[in-house]
């Protein structure tokens, strides 16, 4: 089985997806979805599927609701697998194997990757692909007008850019910056003030003797960042700008202190111990 929220919500099993009802409610299921097996109040519940202004009938419509999601999930595929348990007279919790949820599988692998980049770059850029790789479209789009998704995908999106840019940092001290330079010329072009990325890519460009190209991106990028916040760039940036100009050695070596971007992945937040080792993309 999968569950999958990490782009539109689906669900697969014995490679067939399976209904899941009216927006609403899917919206209710994406609700448990992100609660990631903890219990959800009814009143957290009514307050997200009907945006902050549940009408004068909403718990016995949200009842209804979670009624025929059990019915849904036990038809496609059995109680075995996942369902929706009344956790307490007003809480309601999804149980599923962590291993059968994409975005658990992200926060796991994503982990695990952490955990691994001290001891070997070469596994921790394989964590990091397997999380990106659970990702296979927008979150919640289907949502866009409701504030608690628009707000989730926000969340979303920077723990899947944070993701992509931890493993370019560590595949660019394993010193692919060649291979690196059409992505993170795309990330810069996409993200113009993120100044993480403006860094990569200038030490990839210096790196492949582009050491020009590298200055014109930084001139460029502090050119920006005035005209449309009045700032100067990181002090980071700033360093390994005088650095390319300085003609410092040490920028071509990869993998030695100072000469890649500092690791900035946060630690994902907790799942439950039951999902293994690592997991492949969904399996459909």
């Amino acid at each position: 089985m999968d569950l999958l929220v990490l782009g539109p919500l689906e669900l697969w099993h014995d490679q067939r997806q399976h209904e899941l009802g009216s927006l609403k409610e899917r919206c209710v299921l994406a609700v448990l979805l992100h609660a990631r097996g903890e219990p959800v109040t009814v009143d957290t519940l009514m307050d997200r599927v009907w945006d902050g202004e549940p009408p004068p009938t909403a718990v016995d419509t949200l009842h209804t609701y979670l009624s025929r999601l059990r019915r849904r999930l036990r038809r496609a595929v059995g109680d075995d697998l996942a369902q929706v348990r009344r956790h307490s007279s007003r809480t309601y919790q999804l149980r599923a194997d962590p291993g059968d949820i994409d975005l658990l599988r992200f926060n796991r692998l994503r982990s695990q990757a952490v955990a691994a980049a001290g001891r070997d770059r070469e596994v921790a850029v394989g964590l990091l692909r397997a999380a990106e790789a659970q990702w296979h479209g927008e979150p919640l789009a289907e949502f866009a007008d409701n504030s608690w998704a628009q707000s989730t995908r926000a969340r979303l999106a920077e723990d899947h850019r944070r993701v992509r840019e931890e493993r370019i940092r560590l595949e660019m001290e394993l010193g692919r910056h060649a291979d690196l330079l059409g992505e993170l010329q795309e990330l810069a072009s996409q993200n113009p003030f993120a100044q993480r990325v403006i860094g990569s890519l200038m030490l990839a460009l210096y790196r492949s003797g582009r050491h020009d190209e590298a200055l014109t991106v930084f001139r460029d990028t502090r050119t920006r960042l005035h005209r449309s916040q009045g700032i100067e760039p990181t002090a980071e940036l700033q360093q390994l700008h005088l650095r390319m100009l300085e003609q410092d050695h040490d920028l071509l070596r990869t993998g030695a202190a100072g000469t890649d971007a500092p690791p900035t992945a946060r630690p994902a937040p907790p799942v439950p111990a039951a999902l293994p080792v690592s997991a492949a993309p969904a399996r459909r």
